[in-house]
């Protein structure tokens, strides 16, 4: 559901408003496209929170479960109400439970119930509205029709004060459950929660950003009991608290206020250098010294690739870091801007005294026994290198450039949704960056990598020039022959590339996924490697009886490489990013034997047999 979506009342509980027709059903035919109508309490009589009138919004999607299944309806309506659809010759029942947004979840039609209801524990908020994936809504129905029910209760709030990115609202004695693991009952609308895995506090945060002071924000946590109170805080500063009983009821807003957040004068502070040189833990940062203009710190040994902020009194209520993208590369004699909250700062391997300025928006260092900037030729040959499906994955090494942090590959031809990583050929996987939270990579933008990360993917086909910065681990994806200067870091993932199914031949491999593969309504795919044609993905088809079926891709016979794969049903694009689980990798038998069967009780690589079909 989209922000319009959450119809509930400011003050007090609304009595729940139905306007959907009824559409009768006896029991579902198999092998049609099925139909649900959706609306939410009050949809057509009630504001939402942005002031206009509530309604679904083209790609919604929710889950719809007949208690034994659950699978994923989508609309393409806008408006009060919509039609949710499913196209698939599998879903049939007399007794449904919808949940909104979709998601993995358990259900009891009868018991009228479901498990596996997750409101997250840390939210990024979003100005006027609530975090979609937390704003959970129920619904129970023997028709087609669907009435929504909120499940969460919203606490409203505004900010005051310096910069603020990051707060938490939280039980003063630890025992008002707010977060978590969930199974809701439905009891004729009046949802109750029951904690499963559940969490006293919701964290919350702005992506890159700091929390707009003109702006309204929104938390959507569970109904709980706060017998001694609870807290919000503010840049890890508690900024209010109220003491006493209270309860939090599902589908209220409580308005928290503004709330107002004040820095101390760092300059009456006592600042230290904390990173990884300390571990990042408690009572050990480098101390500082105020001489004159600047805070200092001398002989400080900084390894490579390790990343340091400074802070006040060894609290995180106060601190500085870099503006831009973590982490920022320091130039040894170069004076930054740092500010309360910033970045991750990175320095080349050497030994540096530390400045920090005495009003705390300066910093810089200084090489102990001179310079340490590096000298480079460009066009050399870089430690690093880029490699993945575009050829094999072989190492494909980076040469360098004027900027001694910056490595470049000019134009490779790669094509969308197949994977690729970068790493230092030199220490084998201990050196691989991936992707964090973006892996569909757009073009003319950068992302900084995650170590250990996933594969990375284009959103387009091209040919592209790659730039890393080996510092921050920023990867750049250009247009042959752009400057790489001109990027835009990337915060959202790109639209998934529509992938085409390559040529197959009539040669056919089967597989029999056992109980936990088949859960979640997930499909599968196969993953052929080592041909004359280069690595295929290909989707498999169900036959009955519970297997699959997919059709050697030109370029294989039998006697080839193939990884059978369990694949995320939301998802087109067949790749390792959309990956649930996989088998080991197998070889095609040429004895005649064609059905790979899943072992029981495994996930991964858990083993299975081959036979004839």
């Amino acid at each position: 559901m989209k922000k319009n979506l959450f119809a509930i009342a400011a003050v007090a509980m609304v009595a729940a408003v139905s306007c959907n027709k009824e559409i009768q059903q006896d029991n579902l035919p198999v092998g049609e496209v099925v139909t649900f109508e959706a609306s939410v309490d009050g949809a057509e009589t009630r504001v939402a929170l942005d002031g206009k009138v509530s309604k679904w919004e083209k790609g919604d999607k929710i889950t719809i479960h007949n208690g034994t299944t659950g699978y994923m309806f989508s609309t393409t309506d806008e408006g009060a109400t919509a039609d949710f659809t499913y196209a698939g010759d599998d879903f049939t029942g007399e007794k449904f439970m919808a949940v909104s947004p979709a998601g993995t979840y358990t259900a009891d039609v009868e018991a009228k119930t479901v498990g596996g209801i997750v409101i997250p524990d840390k939210q990024v908020l979003v100005a006027g509205t609530y975090p979609a994936d937390a704003a959970i809504a129920v619904a129970y129905t023997e028709s087609q029709s669907l009435s929504f029910k909120n499940a969460v209760a919203l606490l409203k709030f505004k900010v005051k004060g310096d910069k603020v990115t990051y707060g938490s609202f939280y039980a003063l004695d630890g025992k008002g459950n707010l977060t978590g693991k969930y199974d809701v009952a439905y009891n004729d609308g009046d949802l109750t929660l029951n904690a499963v895995e559940a969490k006293q506090w919701c964290d919350f945060h702005m992506n890159d950003a700091a929390l707009a002071e003109d702006a309204t924000y929104y938390l959507a946590v569970a109904p709980a009991v706060f017998e001694t109170g609870f807290a919000i805080s503010l840049n890890g500063v508690e900024v209010k608290k109220h003491t006493g009983k209270f309860t939090l009821k599902r589908n209220v807003i409580y308005d928290l206020g503004t709330l107002e957040y004040k820095l101390a004068d760092p300059s009456t502070l006592s600042w230290g250098i904390c990173g990884d040189m300390t571990g990042w833990a408690a009572n050990s940062d480098i101390a500082m010294t105020l001489d004159g203009d600047w805070f200092v710190a001398k002989d400080v040994v900084v390894k490579a690739d390790q990343y340091f902020k400074l802070r006040a009194d060894g609290s995180w209520n106060v601190n500085r870091g870099a503006e831009g993208v973590s982490p920022v590369a320091v130039v040894a004699g170069a004076e930054i801007s740092v500010v309360h909250n910033g970045q991750n700062m990175t320095v080349a391997a050497g030994t540096y005294n530390f400045y920090l300025s005495k009003d705390c928006t300066k910093f810089k260092v200084e090489a102990v026994g001179g310079s340490e900037i590096p000298e480079v030729t460009p066009g050399e040959k870089s430690e690093w290198a880029i490699l993945g499906a575009f050829n094999s994955w072989a190492d494909k090494y980076f040469v360098t450039t004027e900027d001694a942090n910056v490595v470049v590959v000019k134009g490779l031809a790669m094509k969308a949704a197949e994977g690729f990583l970068v790493r230092k050929p030199s220490t084998e996987w201990n050196d691989k960056y991936g992707a964090g939270n973006v892996n569909y990579l757009k073009s003319n933008h950068y992302i900084v990598m995650s170590k250990g990360g996933a594969d990375m993917c284009l959103e387009a086909d091209g040919t592209y020039d790659i730039y890393m910065n080996v510092v921050t681990k920023a990867i750049y994806v250009m247009a042959t022959g752009a400057d790489y200067t001109t990027a835009a870091l990337q915060t959202v993932n790109g639209e998934e590339p529509k992938q085409e199914e390559p040529e197959v031949t009539e040669k056919t491999l089967y597989l029999k996924p056992n109980a936990n593969w088949k859960k979640d309504n997930a499909r599968f795919a196969a993953y052929f490697f080592g041909g004359t044609t280069g690595e295929k993905w290909v989707s498999m088809t169900a036959v009955g009886d519970g297997t699959y079926e997919v059709h050697l891709p030109e370029g294989y016979d039998y006697g080839c490489n193939v990884i059978f794969c369990r694949m995320n049903p939301s998802t087109a694009a067949n790749n390792w990013n959309n990956k649930w689980n996989q088998t080991s990798d197998l070889k095609a038998p040429t004895d005649g034997k064609n059905l790979y069967t899943v072992k029981e009780n495994t996930w991964d690589k858990g083993g299975g047999t081959w036979s004839v079909k």
